[in-house]
């Protein structure tokens, strides 16, 4: 299994293993996509690899909310509310690269997942981990 950058860990092996993979996706894709979108053959791998992320994402946020939800994770509800957010995010460019609407799909996932991405494994899993690991918070 891949292992995750330490500082993106939240303690929690099983949901860490996942978020390795996840990144691993973003980078094939950033290094599918990288140039190669003026090209119809790197349109095409462009739009594969972004199907095997999408396809990812909906499995490891389905795996994360159950998990959560068995350990009767009180923000429950905001959690699952930011998935279908980057959920609706991943389509979004998939649909713009499909049809070919923008040349930018590449830049605009690369800046979305680099903020959206880290922000929500630092901050928003970073929070039901240390409920379920019962650590405080820093600070």
């Amino acid at each position: 299994m891949a292992s995750i950058d330490p500082k993106y860990s939240i303690g929690i092996a099983e949901m860490d293993a996942q978020h390795a993979r996840w990144i691993q996706y973003i980078d094939e894709f950033r290094a599918t996509a990288s140039g190669h979108l003026l090209e119809p053959a790197g349109v095409d791998a462009a739009l594969h690899t972004l199907e095997q992320l999408l396809n990812y994402t909906r499995m490891h946020f389905a795996s994360e909310e159950r998990f959560i939800e068995t350990h009767h994770y009180p923000d429950l509800e905001a959690h699952r509310h930011a998935h279908r957010e980057l959920e609706a995010e991943v389509v979004k460019l998939l649909d713009e690269i499909r049809s070919h609407k923008t040349r930018t799909a590449p830049l605009k996932l690369n800046l979305f997942v680099t903020v959206w991405l880290m922000q929500h494994i630092m901050q928003e899993d970073d929070k039901y981990a240390r409920f379920i690991l019962g650590r405080s918070p820093p600070g």
